[in-house]
């Protein structure tokens, strides 16, 4: 047996225990260092038949843990360093490696209740860091038959030893190929959540800061998927694809100091983008939600507060749905249901301004502009091959356009105040 290993351990406790093993089948260049000081520590690391391994675990002070496991590996890099000393520091951190090549993980606490926990089956290329500070903070990334997979949790804002809350990160890949997935929690009631199953080329990047902001995100035999989320106050985003394909979903909640909401719904759809930005002072909300869909485009950008935007589209393909409303209280509601070719378009620039659209069947167009306040249009179009135009500008107009059948036209066109404009083919 062939064991390499420097241990310094200054337990104050009868807890205090250190331990470091190291198979002798197949080792080369395995190196283990752990320094303990303080109450209550424990510190176990064991490899076997690895090779250009190097693992440091340093803990300081009340009740620390660190397991370090390694089998069947190579080139693998561990680091731990634990602080802890007041306000209840319960630190715990494990590291488990099976099967695994060219790993390098790395975890770093500081103070109060701080758990962090990887797991890797059968994985290779991986690159996994956590670091963090303050309390309640929790960490855990499991990936299983996953390769060139590359995983971030900070909770302290790409600061080594930042500031966070009670942040939540939890990271779950199985069976996912080129997975990147990057996480960062400010100082607030952080919770970010993160399942891929069964996909590959997957990417998903999380940044939030302050408030009680919340992002989860589930996809599930997905290919090529990338996730982006960005939120800055009190702000939820859920994202939930699954059995799709080339999905790419990024949403901004930006400089907004009340709750923005946004949730993205796909099933069994390929080729979707959807792009969702918010900005004001309270309450943005958007919905979108996709089924049985197929290259799918859906944009939709809302600026200044008390903004709704809702976006379905449902048994169709080749599908593209665009809201901008820019202004205070907004209102826009699109949905495209078994529509195929189809492309809706919705803009609204002003206040209290309100769309209601609807597509049924294929190869139709709508288009809806309104500027100014207190514009409404409602829009319907059933059949196939309808083309309709909706665009107002001024006060309190109103429009109605309903189409049934095949090949129908229609355009309306109000500037002024309290214009009507109802046009009705069947």
């Amino acid at each position: 047996m062939k064991v390499k290993a420097i241990i310094i351990a200054m337990g104050l406790a009868a807890l205090a225990s250190t331990s470091a093993f190291a198979a002798d089948s197949y080792s080369v260049g395995e190196r283990a260092s752990v320094a303990q000081f303080g109450n209550g520590n424990t510190a176990k690391v064991d490899q076997q038949a690895s090779s250009y391994d190097d693992v440091k675990v340093q803990q300081t002070a009340n009740g620390a843990t660190a397991t370090v496991t390694s089998t069947t590996g190579a080139f693998n890099k561990t680091d731990i360093k634990q602080n802890g000393v007041g306000n209840n520091s319960n630190l715990n951190a494990t590291v488990t490696q099976d099967g695994a090549y060219a790993e390098q993980t790395r975890i770093s606490q500081s103070g109060s209740n701080s758990t962090a926990s990887v797991s890797q089956t059968t994985s290779s290329f991986d690159n996994d860091s956590i670091n963090q500070n303050g309390s309640n903070s929790k960490a855990k990334i499991t990936q299983t038959g996953a390769s060139s997979n590359i995983v971030n949790i900070d909770q302290g804002m790409n600061k080594a030893y930042g500031k966070i809350n009670g942040g939540d990160a939890t990271v779950t890949q199985t069976s996912t190929i080129g997975n990147n997935v990057q996480i960062s929690q400010d100082r607030g009631n952080d919770k970010a959540v993160v399942n891929t199953n069964g996909g590959g080329f997957n990417k998903t990047t999380i940044t939030q800061t302050g408030g009680g902001t919340d992002a989860s995100v589930q996809q599930s035999s997905e290919l090529a998927d990338t996730v982006s989320i960005k939120q800055d106050g009190a702000e939820i985003a859920n994202v939930s694809s699954t059995n799709g394909g080339g999905n790419h979903t990024s949403i901004d909640q930006s400089g907004a100091s009340l709750p923005n909401l946004v949730s993205v719904h796909q099933i069994n759809a390929q080729n979707e983008t959807t792009n969702v930005v918010q900005s004001g002072a309270a309450f943005n909300k958007v919905y979108v939600d996709q089924l049985y869909e197929a290259n799918d485009h859906t944009t939709v950008i809302q600026s200044g507060s008390e903004n709704t935007a809702s976006v379905a589209q449902r048994f169709g393909g080749y599908n593209t749905v665009n809201a901008l409303q820019i202004g205070n209280n907004n209102n826009a509601d699109l949905s495209q249901q078994a529509a195929v070719e189809s492309s809706l378009l919705s803009t609204q620039i002003g206040e209290l301004n309100s769309v209601s659209a609807s597509q049924t069947g294929s190869r139709e167009e709508l288009t809806l502009v309104q500027g100014g306040l207190g514009n409404i249009a409602t829009a319907s179009q059933s059949g196939a091959g309808n083309v309709g135009l909706i665009a107002q500008a001024g006060l309190g107009n109103t429009a109605s356009l309903t189409q049934a059948g095949y090949g129908n036209s229609a355009a309306v066109t109000q500037v002024g105040v309290a214009n009507k404009a109802t046009i009705a083919q069947h």
